[in-house]
């Protein structure tokens, strides 16, 4: 519940308003954004969706999710969803690959 705040006081970021916002659905608001960044990361990732049903125990259900996974990497692939992640990681992996002076690749001189 909000306080009447004082003349002398500065309004903080966390001071809730006095009365409740009308309008709009928080809940609904809420679960719309999830909703989303859920299917924006299941497409952008696709390839480490692949690798981490990869990296489970065999199993018959684990064979059946991995041919899944990667129909839809590949399937990303082709439409270019995942190219910005790629770019990414691939120019990660080439800053972690770069040695400076006599550092061996282990990272110790």
């Amino acid at each position: 519940m909000a306080r009447e705040m004082k003349e002398h006081e500065l309004a903080s970021p966390v001071d809730l308003p006095g009365e409740p916002v009308e309008g709009g659905h928080p809940l609904l608001w809420t679960t719309l954004t999830i909703l989303f960044a859920a299917v924006a990361l299941l497409c952008a990732n696709a390839g480490t969706l692949a690798a981490w049903v990869d990296e489970k125990p065999v199993s018959e259900l684990q064979q059946q999710a991995s041919q899944h996974a990667a129909g839809w990497k590949a399937t990303m692939d082709a439409t270019g969803v995942t190219a910005p992640r790629a770019a990414l990681h691939g120019w990660w992996k080439r800053l972690q690959a770069a040695r400076f002076g006599d550092e061996a690749q282990g990272g110790t001189p």
